[in-house]
């Protein structure tokens, strides 16, 4: 079974955080709101499209407290995991452009691209929604992308592997349908034969090109009205987000 584990130990002077830019005219920097399944993921694509395994870097929010065992973290790293709401994402972002353009010279590579991947979750909620746009706001303003899952992430997954079947449709976030916190779709991941082991590591064997293809054209389909910056219906767009890796996996293995 071919579980995905990180492996990258906690930055130090001997152990950079991140390596020396690749000699590429264009890298895609992602912040992600999850700290294991999403990371997993875009690993095991920047390896399986091996033309751009260097060209897909990662902004964590919580690099050196997800590295450190629980009993040791301190309390700032414990209050730095729970730091992963989409406005954490887009600072972690403003934070990493200062603090590594010696290293990435960012404003030589005008072409970067940099993501945010967060979920719908409780971003529409009463307390949260000023916050939510004002970090699409701010991403809009700095050409950052969002790549956007209502409800989860999972939902993403799911469309490698299967179609949407009504049922589903009920465990978005609507105006009519507040968030909620279910395992729905990790149960429907499992159903299909993909099950995600201890609820968040994803088996590199359940995710083929073909499949990521795949999941590219069933969120392309269910993502219907798309002038909003966000679905606010069962819908992820996470596609336009792979369509620009496939489009440079294609570019470079020309």
């Amino acid at each position: 079974m071919g579980i995905i584990l990180t492996s990258r130990v906690p930055y130090t002077a001997a152990n950079p955080l991140r390596p020396k830019r690749p000699a590429t005219s264009k890298i895609i920097f992602l912040s992600m709101e999850g700290i294991v399944t999403e990371e997993e993921y875009f690993e095991w694509v920047s390896r399986l499209f091996d033309e751009v395994k260097t060209k897909i870097q990662f902004i964590s929010v919580v690099e050196d407290a997800v590295h450190t065992r629980e009993k040791y973290r301190t309390q700032e790293q414990r209050s730095m995991l729970g730091r992963s709401k989409p406005k954490h994402l887009v600072e972690k972002i403003e934070q990493f452009k200062i603090e590594q353009n010696d290293k990435y010279q960012f404003d030589k590579y005008k072409e970067d691209e940099f993501w945010i991947v967060t979920d719908i979750d409780d971003n529409l909620s009463d307390f949260a929604i000023e916050g939510f746009h004002r970090a699409l706001d701010r991403c809009d303003e700095r050409g950052y992308g969002y790549a956007v899952s209502n409800p989860f992430f999972e939902l993403w997954l799911l469309l490698h592997h299967d179609n949407i079947k009504e049922e589903d449709e009920g465990h978005a976030v609507t105006e009519s349908h507040a968030y909620e916190k279910t395992d729905y779709f990790i149960k429907r991941l499992k159903d299909c034969g993909a099950p995600l082991c201890d609820s968040k590591h994803i088996r590199k064997e359940d995710y083929t090109k073909e499949k990521i293809i795949q999941a590219v054209e069933r969120a392309k389909s269910l993502h219907t009205d798309r002038e909003g910056r966000y679905p606010k219906y069962l819908a992820t767009t996470v596609y336009r987000l792979l369509e620009k890796i496939l489009e440079l996996a294609a570019r470079q293995g020309n």
